[in-house]
């Protein structure tokens, strides 16, 4: 998991009489696989669990509650990569898209001839994204027409 995801506590029946029943903490599994839950009620508090299990093994009462989870789980992705925290980007979506700015080399004339392909908001790319972008680019001048004199 590379965000963290909101859950609540739902207990249907109040063992201790403390919490009362229905929506009874409001909770956030993080990355490292802590969690964090937050009591609601007159006296509310927040205590922080190294695992999630432990919160449930505590809190759960044998079922009377259980851990609702409000954020989707996480899809599986099939690129990893150690520097990005969602795998890797592929090449053709995700939240950081393409950007493209001239370089400063110049010709002869003083027009350039480099342009600079990069990932926005400072994400890497990796060798297969410039495959990735190499195909299209050069499968587009195919077809639009590119390179004719």
């Amino acid at each position: 998991m590379t965000e963290p995801r909101r859950f609540h506590l739902q207990r249907t029946v109040d063992i201790t009489g403390v919490s009362g029943t229905g929506r009874v903490a409001d909770g956030v599994l993080w990355p490292d696989g802590t969690a964090s839950v937050r009591w609601r009620g007159e006296r509310p508090s927040t205590v922080h669990w190294d695992d999630i299990a432990h919160a449930e093994a505590v809190h759960g009462h044998g079922g009377a509650t259980e851990i609702v989870w409000d954020d989707p789980e996480p899809a599986a992705s099939d690129m990893t990569c150690p520097h990005c925290p969602d795998g890797h980007t592929p090449p053709d979506c995700g939240s950081q898209p393409w950007g493209a700015h001239l370089g400063p080399e110049r010709d002869g004339g003083g027009q350039p001839t480099t342009i600079h392909v990069m990932r926005v908001a400072g994400a890497h790319v990796a060798e297969s994204d410039a495959q990735w972008l190499l195909g299209r680019i050069n499968r587009d001048a195919r077809h639009y027409g590119a390179g004719r004199g």
